[in-house]
């Protein structure tokens, strides 16, 4: 038996679907599973046992006059490997047009008002995570009901990156050649978020981490995109001048960054590919929500004291009331504002306490 998953988009839906990949390899142990993502997120699936291969799409390619004859490639490539089955988390224009020509004998989705008729089994969508904290992996995990009645095995929804013993220390030595100690508990800080959208306000996140500075015997490294250093020097000049942070290394790829996290002892910052790469490698995450966030869509694990969060509706749930998410993220920055630092801390506190511990 052959199987085709289909998830072309950013890392956090990638590595959900892989859970998908995971547990059909649990049902059917001689599955051969290939995997079709985006170039920029190959990093996540390499070395998974449990997909076989693993095919790449350029994400610009999609958006431009290449689409129709890239689709048509992918086609011909899909109907060549004769495929038993088809799954298609992300629901897409191309991944719909994907599987309608697939010729695939089980093409399984979601329900779609447009997409419907592109697959021959639909499992509906829910608005509420039942048996996780979100309905990211909730989804995922309910594209695998059809199979369970071959094999009716315990699902695992954790999310998971494999990484080599070699990667690991070599990571492990960028950050000793820059200066970071190992020996003491090293803090990843997600400064800033893939947006402005998701970026709470440079001037609060320097008051966290003087904050974290002041109470935490540890390292902290800043984590952010090659593209962000101009507002990664700004936040820089908002730190007092006892505060000692580390903007190096970063990793040049998905991979590296997950090997260098892998080192580190948690994860505090913005929602974004950071938590998400944190959280598949079980490391204590502290999340801070952007105000139109809807936490149960990707709040993942929060059920487990690995992992923490901090929103605004936390503080100020009537607020939520009055606006949808569409005001919310329009007017991100200023709901952003009302998100004190002296919030964050709060709840931030107990967390660094009950993982730094042992230190």
């Amino acid at each position: 038996m052959k199987a085709l998953i289909i998830q072309n988009k950013e890392a956090g839906e990638i590595l959900a679907s892989s859970v998908i990949a995971n547990n059909l390899k649990k049902i059917y142990p001689d599955i051969k599973i290939d995997f079709l993502c985006y170039k920029k997120s190959i990093g996540l699936l390499q070395k998974n046992p449990n997909i076989d291969r693993i095919f790449t799409i350029n994400s610009r390619n999609l958006y431009s006059f290449l689409t129709i004859f890239l689709v048509y490639k992918y086609i011909k490539l899909i109907r060549s490997e004769k495929y038993d089955i088809l799954i298609d988390p992300y629901q897409h224009l191309s991944s719909a047009v994907l599987s309608l020509f697939s010729k695939v004998k089980k093409r399984y989705s979601f329900n779609h008002r447009f997409f419907g008729k592109c697959y021959d089994s639909l499992i509906p969508k829910v608005i509420k995570p039942v048996t996780q904290t979100c309905n990211l992996l909730e989804n995922r995990l309910n594209l695998l009901q059809p199979f369970l009645k071959d094999n009716p095995v315990p699902l695992n929804p954790q999310t998971k990156i494999y990484l080599t013993e070699d990667e690991i220390q070599d990571a492990g030595e960028k950050l000793a050649e820059a200066g970071i100690r190992l020996k003491r508990p090293v803090i990843m800080l997600g400064v800033l978020g893939s947006s402005v959208h998701k970026t709470w306000t440079l001037g609060n996140m320097a008051k966290l981490i003087d904050f974290i500075w002041l109470n935490c015997r540890a390292d902290l490294l800043l984590n952010y995109l090659p593209n962000q250093k101009e507002n990664v020097q700004n936040l820089l000049s908002l730190l007092n001048t006892t505060t000692k942070v580390y903007t190096q290394p970063v990793g040049n790829s998905i991979r590296e960054f997950s090997a260098i996290m892998k080192n580190c002892t948690l994860y505090i910052g913005n929602e974004g590919r950071g938590v998400i790469i944190s959280k598949a490698l079980q490391k204590p995450t502290f999340t801070i929500f952007a105000p139109y966030t809807l936490r149960r869509e990707i709040a993942c694990f929060e059920n487990t004291p690995l992992h923490r969060s901090v929103h605004l509706q936390d503080y100020l749930p009537n607020l939520f009331r009055d606006f949808d998410p569409i005001d919310l993220y329009k007017d991100s920055s200023k709901f952003y504002l009302m998100l004190s630092p002296d919030f964050v801390m709060m709840k931030l506190k107990p967390f660094l306490e009950e993982h730094l511990s042992v230190f």
